[in-house]
């Protein structure tokens, strides 16, 4: 029997790159930023696009 799931289940936390927050002014070099009650990846260092 396969089971998907659940649809109320918590989506899976991106991880924080520390190396691109140290320096960040943004986040003060944790990595995440709290929008509307919810901790996100900061918008300045943690993009996708950038390279490393």
């Amino acid at each position: 029997m396969t089971h998907g799931a659940h649809p109320n289940a918590p989506t899976p936390v991106p991880h924080v790159n520390l190396a691109r927050a140290r320096n960040c002014e943004h986040c003060r070099g944790w990595g995440s930023v709290v929008n509307s009650g919810r901790f996100e990846l900061c918008p300045v260092c943690q993009d996708s696009a950038r390279p490393q």
